[in-house]
């Protein structure tokens, strides 16, 4: 891995709320280029390198594994993005497998896009990354994510994308969806929280945590200061 320093001013914490108003954890995010960052942007674009997208997948386990203190000591997860081509390098890199199994708060949030998600794949890489971290999904309601995905699949939470919850905010449908999802995982994320009338759209389903812009992001320093 590259070396990477605790004022590593090239990533965020995105805070993870529980319903109760705790921090069920994080979201580790990089920077774009103009120096901001967006929860719902794009996991990578299309044409970055697989190489950069790896260097900065190291880059983000080494920062998880440098702030290991804080995270124990609270009990809190951190989540980290993936697509298949850094999954494919997980798998095939003994070490990367190592790191992962040796800190447990870490979580690979799988890419919505993954191409195992199609109908009739066995998943191969899916089932090897379970088995040295555990799963979240990210961004249900886009791409290939289905129920039937879920039910057959063990992923730890459930994330539902900025545009489904906007899309259906409000609804006895989207009430369902959450209740249709539970069985099947710890529990259910919303992206995409913005205000608070966003959060009483939500009152009375049976999610576990948030996530969105209304909540500040932490750098580096400020992640230690208030937790450490």
């Amino acid at each position: 891995m590259r070396t990477v320093k605790r004022s590593d001013s090239r990533y965020l914490f995105e805070p993870i709320v529980t319903v109760s108003g705790g921090i069920l954890g994080f979201e580790l995010v990089k920077k774009s280029k103009n120096n901001e960052y967006s929860l719902e942007s794009p996991l990578h674009r299309s044409d970055e390198p697989a190489k950069e997208k790896i260097k900065d997948f190291f880059d983000q386990v080494t920062l998880a594994s440098i702030n290991a203190d804080v995270f124990i000591n609270n009990g809190f997860l951190l989540s980290i993005r993936i697509d298949y081509e850094i999954a494919c390098h997980i798998v095939n890199n003994a070490a990367m497998r190592k790191v992962l199994q040796q800190h447990s708060y870490i979580r690979l949030a799988v890419s919505e896009y993954f191409p195992e998600f199609s109908t009739g794949e066995a998943r191969p890489v899916l089932h090897a990354l379970s088995r040295d971290c555990p799963l979240w999904l990210d961004s249900f309601g886009e791409g290939s994510t289905s129920l039937a995905l879920v039910m057959n699949e063990k992923f730890e939470h459930i994330k539902i994308s900025k545009q489904f919850f906007w899309q259906h905010q409000g609804t006895i449908s989207f009430r369902k969806i959450i209740e249709h999802l539970l069985p099947y995982s710890h529990g259910v994320i919303i992206g995409g929280i913005e205000s608070a009338r966003h959060i009483e759209y939500l009152k009375g389903s049976n999610i576990q945590a948030m996530q969105g812009q209304l909540w500040t992001p932490y750098n580096q320093e400020e992640l230690i200061r208030s937790f450490f």
